[in-house]
């Protein structure tokens, strides 16, 4: 009866009980056009998206035992000590029957054996994009991020792990065996460097013009590469270079103390569906784990090496792991020098 009389109430007062609210957060430009809204109508919800820019802007905001957030995208380079330290929520595989969709090859990686806490949602490569009437011929090697030719048109991505790993390949080192040493030659090659800007999503700055030369997400790459011809500077290309280029695979999971758990759950099954993750690798153009959506992307994005790398390029491309905590000091401490010049 009492139940009764507030929707009564509600009703003659115009009102209506307040809506579930989903807190998201992912980096910008990541989504559909309508893959928040679609779901909103269907749950009967509010979607709440906040964006970071960069796995240190993540690690910061999430580095606690209730961030707000009800579903989190972190790359799998942060995914282990987000794991280690009880970040996340273990995920109800009850409620993930499309987990169905994911292929073989992205289930079980080594920073989640188990898929307990983390669904694989994006992957792709960090190498060069690059305008082509502004760099000729096509860059081959890391060390054109230095090219004197390119001096304050040069772009490198606002992370510390990508940053060094281009300052260390170009100096003919490896980002996977970081020393006290190579993380100092990486600081000073970085201190060298004649930039722009670092930039954590430098499309933009590839579509105006203003960078010639970028380290830069595969995806990003493709998204200023497809941008209105009226818009872009030059026509853009994209390499993975011969010294080797990042591999990486984006995730969805739930923050520990998610305010709303179950929410999230039937979120992540959304994004798990074939036509919504097809839906957003065709907006996005990076490559997809779901095999459910591989039948829905389009062509464009399937045969384009950039987004879909041969194998031969995948040879040269590795995850980047977790550091050791002394490690992750050195280098935290090199970056905010190198930042702060």
């Amino acid at each position: 009866m009492k139940q009764l009389t507030l929707a009564f109430l509600l009703g003659i007062l115009g009102c209506s009980p307040s809506k579930p609210e989903l807190h998201v957060f992912n980096w910008a430009d990541y989504f559909a056009p309508d893959t928040i809204k679609n779901f909103e109508k269907e749950f009967g919800c509010r979607v709440v998206v906040d964006y970071f820019e960069s796995a240190e802007s993540l690690r910061s905001r999430l580095d606690v035992e209730r961030s707000g957030f009800d579903v989190a995208f972190p790359s799998d380079e942060v995914m282990r000590a987000f794991i280690a330290k009880g970040l996340l929520e273990k995920l109800d595989p009850a409620k993930l029957p499309n987990f169905k969709n994911i292929g073989p090859k992205f289930r079980g990686l080594d920073f989640d054996p188990k898929n307990e806490y983390s669904v694989p949602y994006m992957w792709g490569t960090t190498g060069l994009a690059y305008n082509k009437s502004k760099v000729t011929p096509a860059p081959e090697s890391w060390s054109a991020l230095w090219d004197p030719k390119y001096a304050g048109n040069v772009t490198i991505l606002d992370d510390a792990r990508e940053a060094f790993a281009a300052a260390a390949w170009a100096e003919g080192g490896s980002p996977h065996a970081l020393t006290p040493d190579s993380i100092a030659k990486a600081a000073k090659k970085l201190g060298a460097a004649k930039l722009r800007a670092y930039d954590g999503q430098p499309k933009l700055k590839l579509i105006k013009g203003e960078a010639w030369i970028a380290q830069c997400y595969s995806g990003d790459a493709l998204q200023a590469a497809s941008a209105d011809a009226k818009e872009r500077a030059g026509e853009i290309g994209y390499v993975i270079p011969k010294e080797g280029g990042t591999l990486w695979v984006d995730n969805v999971c739930i923050p520990k103390g998610a305010p709303n758990k179950d929410l999230a759950h039937k979120f992540i099954d959304y994004l798990l569906r074939g036509d919504v993750s097809a839906a957003i690798s065709n907006e996005v153009q990076y490559a997809n784990p779901n095999e459910a959506a591989q039948k829905l992307i389009s062509k464009e994005v399937l045969e384009n090496r950039a987004a879909n790398p041969t194998e031969d390029d995948l040879k040269r491309c590795s995850l980047l792991k977790e550091l050791a905590p002394e490690t992750k000091k050195l280098l935290d401490d090199a970056w905010a020098r190198v930042k702060g010049k």
